[in-house]
This record gives C-alpha cells, sequence and structure tokens, in this order.
C-alpha cells in the first residue's frame, strides 16, 4: 500500500505572549514527529490527555490558527499525481483539500453544530461551499442516498441539534464529514462521553465508512480499548513526542516502552483481579519538558542516561519502533 499521508519531523508549538505582545511562553505541543498513514488503514494515536494528540490532529488538517504555530516540519498528502503540504496551501487550497482529500472530526464534535440550523441545512453549506454551481435537488438527492448508505434515518434532517440524541450528533457530524467523500478522516476523541452501547455503534459507523470509501482513518483517543478493537497500526504519544509506534496486535502482545506498558497494564480484564498500578507523578510541563527522556521522571527503571540523553525512536522489529535507552 501508498502512503496516503506523510508527516515530517513536524514541531508545532503554542507562543503564549503577554498583553503587550510579547512572547512570554512556548508550548512544545508536537515536538519532532514523523509516522506515514498508508492508504486504506487504520492508524491509532494514543497518550493521556495533553501529550499533543488533538494539535497533531489539527496540524494533519491544515487547521493552523493563533496562538498555534508551525515552526518545522512537513504535512504531506498523496493526490495521486502528486504529493501536496498542506502546510503550505493557501485559503482555496485548503478549501480544495478539506472534505475532499481530507476531513476532520473534531473533539466535542457533537458541540458544533449549529443550534438554529436544521440538520439539512448543515449538510447544504457544505455541499454549497465547495460547489461553484449549487443545485438545492440535486444536493438533497446526494445527502439522503448518503445517509441510506450509513443507515442513518431520513428524519434527522428536519431536525434542530437539540431535539437529537448525544449518539445521533455524533452520527450526523461523522456524516457530515464523510457526505463528499475524502481520503483519510481525522477522529479526534469520536466516542467520548457516550456509553458504551453508543460508542460501539460510532465505531462501526466508522468502520463502515471505511470500507465504503476505501479511506484511512486517524483515530485519537486515549482509550487503548478501543485501539484493540478497530486499529491496524498504533502510536503512542508522551509529552509532545512518538514513543512507540507499530502493529496494533505487536504493540499489545510486546510493548517496549515502560509508558506504553503502563498504558495497556492499566486496561481492566475479565477475570483479572490482581492490584491495577497507576502511573506514578503526573506528565511534564510542556513549556519546559525535562532534559533526556521526557518519561524518565515518572519512569521506574530510568537510570542516569534517561535523564541527559534523548532516546531516537529506534526498530525492534518489522514495522515496531520505540524509544526507550533499555532496548539497547
Amino acid at each position: 500500500m501508498n502512503n496516503i499521508l506523510e508527516v515530517e519531523n513536524l514541531k508545532a508549538y503554542y507562543l503564549l505572549k503577554t498583553v503587550s505582545g510579547v512572547i512570554a511562553a512556548k508550548v512544545h505541543a508536537v515536538d519532532g514527529v514523523s509516522l506515514t498513514i498508508k492508504s486504506g488503514e487504520i492508524v491509532g494515536i494514543a497518550g493521556e490527555s495533553g501529550c499533543g494528540k488533538s494539535t497533531l490532529a489539527k496540524a494533519m488538517y491544515g487547521w493552523i490558527a493563533p496562538p498555534l504555530q508551525i515552526f518545522e516540519g512537513s504535512v504531506f498528502y498523496d493526490v495521486g499525481d502528486k504529493k501536496i503540504n498542506i502546510l503550505k496551501a493557501d485559503e482555496e487550497g485548503l478549501r480544495r483539500i478539506w472534505w475532499n482529500i481530507v476531513s476532520y472530526i473534531p473533539q466535542g464534535s457533537m458541540d458544533v453544530l449549529n443550534p438554529t440550523m436544521r440538520i439539512k441545512d448543515h449538510f447544504f453549506n457544505v455541499i454549497k461551499f465547495h460547489s461553484e454551481n449549487f443545485d438545492k435537488e440535486e444536493a438533497e438527492k446526494t445527502v439522503l442516498k448518503h445517509l441510506d448508505e450509513l443507515g442513518l434515518p431520513r428524519e434527522v434532517l428536519t431536525s434542530f441539534p437539540h431535539q437529537l440524541s448525544g449518539g445521533m450528533k455524533q452520527r450526523v457530524v461523522i456524516a457530515l464529514a464523510t457526505i463528499l467523500g475524502c481520503n483519510v478522516i481525522i477522529a479526534d476523541e469520536p466516542t467520548t462521553a457516550l456509553d458504551v452501547m453508543v460508542q460501539r455503534g460510532i465505531l462501526q459507523l466508522l468502520t463502515d465508512i471505511q470500507k465504503k470509501l476505501n479511506c484511512s482513518i486517524i483515530l485519537i483517543t486515549h482509550d487503548m480499548g478501543v485501539h484493540a478493537q478497530i486499529t491496524d497500526r498504533i502510536a503512542i504519544m508522551y509529552a509532545g513526542k512518538i514513543v512507540e509506534m507499530g502493529p496494533t496486535d505487536r504493540i499489545f502482545e510486546d510493548p517496549q516502552q515502560p509508558y506504553t506498558k503502563f498504558l495497556i497494564s492499566s486496561l481492566p480484564r475479565i477475570g483479572d483481579k490482581s492490584k491495577k498500578t497507576s502511573i506514578g507523578g503526573r506528565p511534564p510541563s510542556l513549556i519546559k519538558p525535562p532534559k533526556g527522556c521526557r518519561f524518565h521522571p515518572r519512569c521506574p527503571l530510568a537510570t542516569e542516561i534517561c535523564r541527559e540523553v534523548e532516546p531516537p525512536l529506534v526498530k525492534v522489529n518489522h514495522e515496531h519502533y520505540a524509544s526507550c535507552h533499555l532496548l539497547r
């Protein structure tokens, strides 16, 4: 499979300024991240809150707004005859890329629907924005066909957002994101705040869309159980960096980074009555990340080299990479 998306040495920081406009601090939210997404695969990005997952999602979508700023790196999309760096695209370029090449389901997406508009008008606005000659009748046919294919009731089109359940609103947002078809879907915490049964339905909808469009999905969530269910590969983030990456089954069977081991061991298992231990301490400040391995202040296996030298992301075996001095 070819690479549909390539992220190279991405550094995306938040600039915190004083009232007078002087830069007071720089938050290293994404600090030297590189990864590739193959066509047709589902890739998970996991890690604790504040590790940089959502910032990485925004950068991959090209949604850069102050105080977020790109300091280095590129995000290339393969559009067939060429590759496009979305970070260099102007407003018109983004308009051609968004929804057609890549769609974004933001965190808290249930709240992005305009409460004063009926659901059908949300769909019409998306189609109108990307059409030179908008035809309402044709647009309605397109929307109805899309809802039918996704198994959503047509009645939602005449509803206002407040008349829908949380799960249905999330399904509507996913349908909106894929109405024009796309090559990549970036889903940021799509199952947050939903009960277990509704979560299952949302994940099933995403996998159905992935098969229908033959697209790639980047699934961002802190829930390792969700990753275990549907992802092909997974990248573990900690303090703005990827610390482990590889096939999902391999990561769960043989995690190499101590942080990954803690994340996986936190999962409940049927019949397992052993006492669970949490990771001590808290994630470091990204304004001034610690020297060496960023996990070393919390790692029970840390040695002197961990405190002084940042471990590189090295190949453990086929497609499995990890950054830890204990691997050597």
